[in-house]
């Protein structure tokens, strides 16, 4: 009994992370306005779905990978890279572009991290095949002890093709597909909702960019077929979460009372007496959930056996809302674990008190001509053929061609660059108008915005991330622009140091 109610605490603890949870932050989101005439999809899938016309649309996302790169930096930018291409091509589209932001301490550390991380960067975007096209730098004091990585992606998808991760009917098949499940990355999820006063190298994941292509292949070709009901990636808290995930959004979907059976002694490994825990929340990068309709199970293991992919059924849809796992013990096979979603996943929030940001006041220095040079020439931002401005020329927007529909796709980023130290009410502003110049520029017509908050521990922070979203929502009401995906970043901090404000912005347009 004492055994049950372990599993079942950790799984708990690992699903309130901050990460996870969203718990400090959720309650501000709220406040963006999220919808448009061309929004198909908002906030709270894999990625936001832009409608471009002509029966095409966009995916589009931003994540960090912060501490992980810190603590690694080759491995934690990798992964990074990986994961963000695994939430365009999980929604069914094929990705057809990345940025990377990268703010880094202005010590000799600072300038190691960098050399590491941007070479992590450009082996897995390089190996996989998906251009570069842009990005920024930035050198401060602030991120000496914490350095962030924010990395973009965007993918193009018939509209008729769109993924959702959810899971539709009782009866369907819970499929993995992808690499064994290991050790590494136990506890990503818990570590990046955390200051980071303690390196622990075993919570960064591992990567494989030559089978994440094989998976990229596999499940844009499944996107074409009507085989499967829903697809979820792998990432935070790893398979615990995405066989939540998709019950708790088909429930919210369809209505049904859905909930879902995992046989965990079915799940490929490479590390051997692996817990229910551990297997439930291993990071092992590269590994999707299919939700496959069962009259098709034949063909898409099939499917996958042809890219080469090791695919097994791990489990069920149910329809008796809740979630079943069962797991070989040393001495017992096929234990059965049932549990409430409510257990397994609370619904928590944390309160903070609003306090005013003081300023750091340290110099936020962009990177000098060489240095991005030195960056964006390791980078294979042509492969694909689709850009038309990357890297190789100034300004902070790509333009990529968009041959489905006859017209461009204008890419403008910026961050605060800085201000929101002074201001985070106006950084933010700075940012949006900066983005919203370029659309202009290039006479393009802005459909949407995904951004990437990261700020420094809730005490310091929550106050200052208030007023970024308060900003944020004004700009965007004003210009009619909606925030179709994002991500948050708290617990940048080193002891009792929180990291400046860093919010960062990407707002996608189409032009002629």
């Amino acid at each position: 009994m004492s055994k049950t109610k372990s599993i079942l605490e950790t799984l708990a603890e690992a699903m309130s992370s901050e990460h996870t949870s969203y718990k400090s932050s959720k309650q501000y989101l709220t406040q963006l306005p999220t919808k448009g005439r061309q929004v198909i999809q908002g906030p709270g899938e894999n990625a936001g779905i832009i409608d471009l016309g002509k029966g095409w649309a966009l995916a589009i996302r931003v994540e960090s990978h912060n501490h992980p790169t810190f603590i690694k930096p080759y491995h934690g930018a990798a992964t990074g890279v990986g994961g963000i291409l695994r939430d365009i091509f999980t929604m069914g589209a094929r990705p057809i572009g990345s940025l990377d932001f990268l703010r880094f301490g202005a010590n000799k550390k600072g300038k190691e991290l960098l050399k590491e991380a941007v070479h992590g960067i450009a082996d897995y975007g390089n190996c996989i095949g998906v251009p570069t096209v842009g990005g920024d730098v930035f050198f401060d004091k602030t991120y000496n002890y914490n350095c962030l990585v924010n990395v973009a992606a965007f993918g193009i998808v018939k509209k008729k093709n769109i993924i959702l991760g959810n899971a539709l009917k009782p009866g369907s098949d819970l499929i993995y597909v992808g690499a064994r499940t290991g050790r590494d990355g136990i506890g990503g999820a818990q570590m990046a909702s955390e200051t980071l006063d303690t390196a622990k190298a075993e919570t960064v994941q591992k990567e494989d960019p030559f089978l994440e292509k094989l998976l990229l292949e596999a499940c844009c070709e499944l996107a074409e077929t009507d085989w499967i009901e829903g697809m979820q990636d792998m990432g935070a808290t790893g398979l615990l979460c995405s066989t939540t995930e998709v019950a708790l959004r088909g429930r919210r979907r369809t209505g049904k009372n859905l909930g879902t059976k995992v046989f965990l002694n079915r799940v490929p490994t490479k590390a051997s007496h692996m817990t229910p825990v551990e297997l439930l929340l291993s990071e092992s990068q590269e590994r999707m959930l299919i939700v496959g309709k069962k009259k098709f199970r034949k063909k898409i293991l099939n499917l996958f056996k042809h890219w080469d992919l090791e695919a097994s059924v791990i489990g069920t849809v149910t329809n008796d809302g809740k979630y079943t796992i069962l797991y070989d013990g040393p001495k017992k096979k096929n234990i059965k674990l049932v549990m409430k979603f409510n257990e397994v996943i609370p619904d928590i929030s944390e309160d903070w008190q609003r306090k005013k940001w003081i300023p750091q006041k340290t110099p936020h220095k962009k990177a000098s001509r060489k240095e991005v040079r030195n960056i964006w020439q390791q980078y294979d931002w042509m492969v694909g053929t689709r850009t038309l401005k990357g890297p190789n020329k100034p300004g902070h927007y790509a333009v990529l061609d968009l041959h489905e529909i006859g017209k461009k796709l204008v890419i403008s980023w910026s961050s605060d660059e800085g201000r929101s130290d002074r201001s985070p009410l106006k950084g933010i502003q700075y940012a949006f108008d900066k983005c919203l110049l370029y659309q202009k520029k290039l006479k393009a017509k802005p459909l949407g915005i995904t951004n990437c908050l990261n700020f420094g521990h809730p005490k310091d922070s929550i106050g200052a991330f208030a007023e970024t979203i308060k900003g944020l929502r004004q700009r965007s009401l004003k210009h009619k622009i909606p925030i179709v995906s994002g991500n948050v970043s708290l617990y940048n901090a080193h002891h009792n140091d929180s990291i400046k404000p860093t919010p960062t912005l990407v707002m996608v347009g189409i032009a002629d």
